[in-house]
């Protein structure tokens, strides 16, 4: 009986001494495609699963292009040059800021956008008020919600309400530790909410808080507003930068699309600023050196790579000199 105890025992501190090969990446397998939530401009971006920033200065409108986010997701279908790519999401809503009369009138802006009743509740669409709520609550809530709803996609409204010193580093890294492991574990996407610094000649997020999201961020979003136009730039991503975003608020407080950005077939921008971004740093690359630059920068599988670059070809964009592959400028391209 001891022996057998010992040999438990030992199996168990064996087992224990390994299980950092849970983390190991198998290189074997053949990368899965990255979900987007959004293709903005004819560009897919927001990936599934990630942190998301939205940053811009006080009353510049950051809440109001979550709000716009989440009114196309709700609607299925295409508003202005936001086109949701995932059907049928379901979105959540965390407000830390706002009175529960001004979070009622951003959420019927949203659902009147989507097409849906303004004056009635829905179940792919759960606004939180979280204004009187410490910091540890916040987070308390909102993690059950997010286990519970399984949503699509959540808004953080803003996350500096989720610690109480924006400035330390300790703590804004346990935040962003919190959030990412968020949306490993339950696989939304989480649209963080933060102000920018005063400083005009500033345009970081504020804080150690910002720092640090902004190292673990997939898409970065800086909102600007003008004469009442609300201008949406993507600043940071790990993939293609979508164009830009504008709407504005009319007199009913409905929001209204601004102009389409048109730059030819969807498919052929998207697969230009892919190659743009390959050839960046060299010139001329060979076809598997391409493959593997294209993989990288567009956050493809190889087969989706081979078949783009295939498709490039024919549309006229790459030539080859001795079997090395070259971007032909955007003016000489030439159909095969």
């Amino acid at each position: 009986m001891l022996a057998a105890d010992e040999r438990r025992l030992q199996e168990q501190a064996e087992q224990q001494e390994r299980e950092y090969l849970q983390y190991l990446l198998d290189l074997s397998t053949d990368t899965a495609d990255t979900r987007f939530l959004f293709s903005i401009g004819g560009v897919p971006t927001i990936p599934a699963g990630e942190l998301i920033g939205i940053k811009g200065r006080a009353k510049m409108g950051k809440s109001q292009f979550a709000y716009y986010l989440a009114g196309a997701m709700l609607a299925g279908e295409q508003r202005g040059n936001v086109t949701p790519i995932i059907k049928q999401g379901k979105v959540l809503v965390f407000d830390t800021e706002q009175s529960r009369a001004s979070l009622h009138k951003c959420c019927r802006r949203a659902l009147r956008l989507a097409g849906r009743t303004s004056s009635a509740n829905h179940a792919d669409f759960m606004p939180f008020t979280m204004r009187s709520q410490t910091p540890e609550e916040r987070r308390q809530y909102i993690t059950q919600a997010i286990s519970a709803e399984q949503p699509t996609m959540v808004v953080i409204d803003g996350i500096r309400d989720l610690l109480h010193n924006f400035n330390d580093l300790n703590e804004s890294s346990e935040v962003i530790q919190w959030l990412l492991t968020l949306t490993a574990e339950q696989g939304c996407t989480i649209l963080c909410v933060l102000h920018q610094n005063k400083a005009r000649d500033d345009d970081n997020m504020r804080g150690h808080l910002g720092t640090e999201l902004l190292n673990k961020l997939a898409d970065c979003f800086e909102v600007r507003k003008k004469d009442g136009c609300f201008t949406v730039t993507c600043t940071d991503s790990r993939n293609i930068p979508c164009s830009d975003v504008s709407f504005t608020i009319d007199s009913e407080g409905c929001f209204k699309c601004g102009a389409i950005q048109a730059d030819g077939n969807e498919r052929e921008v998207k697969i230009r600023r892919v190659l743009e971004l390959c050839f960046n740093k060299q010139p001329e690359m060979g076809y598997s050196e391409l493959v593997a630059a294209y993989q990288v920068e567009a956050a493809v599988s190889c087969p989706t790579a081979k078949n783009h670059i295939r498709q490039a070809k024919e549309m006229g964009m790459l030539q080859t000199k001795n079997r090395a592959y070259v971007l032909i400028p955007k003016k000489q391209e030439t159909r095969v």
